[in-house]
C-alpha cells in the first residue's frame, strides 16, 4: 500500500506544526513535527517500509517504536479521511505486510494482542502466526506483543522478529515472578495471569472503540481471513471445558468448581456466557480498571479453588480460561458467545478445517489423545526451551498427513526462510 495525501486538504505551516483545514474550512487538524514528517510522505510513492527507512535516516530510536508510531499516524490518518490508500502496480508486499494490507467491509478497528514471555518457545510459534496473517490484516488492524518481562529490555531474538514482521511491542510485569499463588505446592507463579496482564497493559493504546482480540499464540490462520466474522464488540468463543458444568473437573460430576455457584456467591444473578481462550473486548471495556483487576482475582480465585478441591496441575492450569468470562459477568458488561468454527478450540487430530479459521495446536501427546495434527506424533511441548524454526523442517513437511499439517509447516518454512534473509541482509 502507498498512502496518498487527499489534495483538498489545505496546509498551512504554523511554529513547528503544520496546520491542515479541509476545503470547507470546517475542521482543522494540527501536526506535530514528527507526524507532519509522515504526513509529507504519504505521496502515493512511498510504502510504509519506504516511510521506516526515512525516518530512521532523520530520527533515533528504535525500529519497533518507530514503526509502531507510524503505524499509528497512517491510521489516525485514514480514520480521519487525510489520505487515501493506493497500491503497488507491481502487487508486491514488503516483508512487513502482517499490518494493514487489504480493505474491510469491517468498520471497527481490530488489534490483535499476545502475552508472552520473552523465550524461544513463543518466539518460534509467534513466527509462524505471523506468517499466516502476513497481507491478511485489513487496513486498520494490528497487532501488539506484550511481553511480560518486568519491563526490561528485549532479546535480540524478539526484536528482530517484531521487526520483520511489522509488530509492535510494549512491555509489562511477569505474574510468574511477581505473583506467586501456588502456595498449596510450594512451586513458581501461575504464567497464565500474563494472558491477563496483555489487557491490562494494552488498555492505554487502544481507543474506546477498538475490539482487541486476545489469542493464544500456538495457533495460525489456515487460508483467508473472512474480516467480517469478527466481532463488533464484546465477544467470546464458545468452549466446551469452560461449559462443563464443574468447570477444570474435564466432565466430572463430582470434583471441580461451579462457576455459576461461585458467582451468585458474590451476589450475581446473571447467567455466565460459557466462552473463553479467544477473547473479544472494545476498548471502553479494558479501559475499566474494575473489569481487569477482577479477571486477575477471579483468575486467582479459581486456581486456589482448584487446589483445594484436590484437581491435578492440568486441571487448574485451565483457571484463567473462565475469568474473563466471569469478570464481565460480574460487573453486568454484555458480551457475545460465538459459534463461529473460525474461532474455537478443535478437537485434535482434525482432517480438514473451515477457511479461515485459527488452528490451535495446543494438543500434548502426553495427554493420551496423540498430537494435534492427524496421524503425527508431533507436539508443541518437544520444543519448549529451543527454536523449532532451525531444525530440518523439510523433513518434517515430508512426513506430513494431512493438508492441515502440511499447511502448519509450509509456514514454518516460509518464516525460516524470512527470519533468515532479513538477518543475511
Amino acid at each position: 500500500m502507498r498512502p496518498r495525501r487527499r489534495p483538498e486538504f489545505a496546509e498551512f505551516p504554523v511554529a513547528n506544526e503544520l496546520v491542515l483545514l479541509s476545503p470547507e474550512g470546517e475542521l482543522a487538524h494540527a501536526l506535530n513535527e514528527s507526524a507532519a514528517g509522515v504526513w509529507n510522505l504519504c505521496d502515493g510513492q512511498h510504502t510504509p517500509l519506504d516511510m521506516l527507512n526515512s525516518l530512521r535516516a532523520r530520527y533515533d530510536g528504535e525500529d519497533v517504536s518507530m514503526l509502531a508510531d507510524l503505524s499509528e499516524a497512517l491510521f489516525r490518518f485514514y480514520h480521519l479521511g487525510l489520505i487515501e490508500l493506493s497500491t503497488s502496480s507491481s502487487g508486491k508486499q514488503g516483508a512487513a505486510a502482517v499490518n494493514s494490507v487489504r480493505q474491510s467491509e469491517h468498520d471497527t478497528r481490530v488489534r490483535f494482542v499476545f502475552g508472552i514471555e520473552d523465550k524461544p518457545y513463543f518466539c518460534w510459534q509467534l513466527a509462524i502466526l505471523f506468517e499466516s496473517l502476513v497481507g491478511q490484516l485489513a487496513t486498520g488492524w494490528d497487532i501488539t506483543v506484550v511481553v511480560c518481562n518486568d519491563y526490561k529490555s528485549l532479546s535480540a531474538e524478539l526484536t528482530h522478529l517484531l521487526k520483520v514482521y511489522g509488530a509492535r511491542a510494549i512491555t509489562g510485569a511477569n505474574h510468574a515472578h511477581s505473583h506467586k499463588i501456588d502456595f498449596s505446592s510450594g512451586g513458581g507463579g501461575y504464567v497464565a495471569l500474563n494472558r491477563v496482564e496483555a489487557l491490562k497493559a494494552i488498555a492505554a493504546h487502544v481507543d474506546p472503540d477498538d475490539i482487541v482480540c486476545l489469542m493464544d499464540t500456538d495457533l495460525f490462520l489456515y487460508g483467508d481471513m473472512r474480516a467480517d466474522i469478527f466481532p463488533a464488540g464484546n465477544a467470546m468463543a464458545s468452549n466446551t471445558i469452560i461449559n462443563d458444568r464443574l468447570f477444570m473437573g474435564f466432565g466430572s460430576q463430582k470434583v471441580g468448581v461451579d462457576l455459576q455457584k461461585l458467582l451468585g456467591s458474590l451476589g450475581c444473578d446473571r447467567t455466565l456466557k460459557r466462552g473463553g481462550v479467544t477473547i473479544f473486548m472494545n476498548g471502553a471495556t479494558i479501559g475499566t480498571n474494575k473489569v481487569i483487576q477482577d479477571c486477575f482475582r477471579f483468575a486467582q480465585i479459581l486456581y486456589l479453588l482448584g487446589k483445594a478441591a484436590g484437581l491435578g496441575d492440568h486441571n487448574v492450569w485451565m483457571a484463567e480460561m473462565a475469568c474473563f468470562a466471569m469478570a464481565l459477568t460480574a460487573n453486568e458488561i454484555d458480551y457475545e458467545l460465538l459459534d463461529n468454527p473460525e474461532f474455537a478450540v478443535p478437537e485434535p487430530q482434525q482432517a480438514t478445517l473451515p477457511e479461515g479459521a485459527f488452528f490451535h495446536y495446543y494438543a500434548d501427546i502426553n495427554d493420551g489423545v496423540g498430537g494435534p495434527f492427524l496421524g503425527s506424533e508431533w507436539n508443541k511441548q518437544l520444543f519448549l526451551d529451543r527454536d523449532f524454526l532451525v531444525e530440518n523442517l523439510e523433513s518434517f513437511r515430508r512426513g506430513a498427513q494431512s493438508d492441515v499439517e502440511r499447511c502448519f509447516f509450509d509456514l514454518a518454512i516460509a518464516a525460516k526462510r524470512r527470519l533468515h534473509e532479513s538477518r543475511a541482509n
